[in-house]
């Protein structure tokens, strides 16, 4: 599926968010060590957090934004994007899991960026760059208090 305007990748975004959560939860439902769980079932919770955000925004947002035309529609193929985030079966601590994590979040990143490079107007730049800003607020909490669980 080639996304052809904003409001067709924003609802991509939403289900790439909703996609994630639930391998985190099937993940810290198979897992035994219970600080892997904890961090599993953190990042489930963080994914359903940004999956609901992306649901707001979308009932909210500007109807002109969301029916922008993206001009590079028939090129741009990121469906495939989740199938390049691991689902970390092979991670064997914390650390794994943080990898996989960040993984996810550079992807998004360097889509966002994209997406605002290529903007035709300042409204969905600005969005996208928004939403970049926001992905590396994400990154770092995640990534903070993954560490303070390797502490305690």
């Amino acid at each position: 599926m080639a996304f052809r305007q904003v409001k067709d990748l924003l609802e991509w975004i939403h289900d790439f968010h909703a996609r994630l959560s639930d391998q985190y939860t099937t993940l810290a439902d198979q897992q035994p060590d219970e600080r892997m769980k904890m961090a599993l079932v953190f990042l489930a919770d963080r994914e359903r957090r940004m999956r609901d955000a992306m649901a707001r925004y979308l009932e909210d947002a500007e109807e002109g934004l969301l029916t922008t035309w993206l001009i590079d529609h028939q090129n741009f193929a990121h469906p495939s994007l989740l199938e390049r985030v691991p689902l970390c079966a092979g991670c064997h601590d914390v650390h794994d899991i943080l990898a996989n994590v960040m993984t996810a979040h550079q992807l998004l990143k360097d889509m966002y960026l994209l997406r605002a490079e290529l903007a035709e107007m300042p409204e969905e730049a600005e969005l996208f760059q928004q939403l970049a800003t926001h992905q590396d607020a994400e990154a770092r909490l995640q990534s903070r208090d993954i560490a303070r669980l390797e502490i305690y």
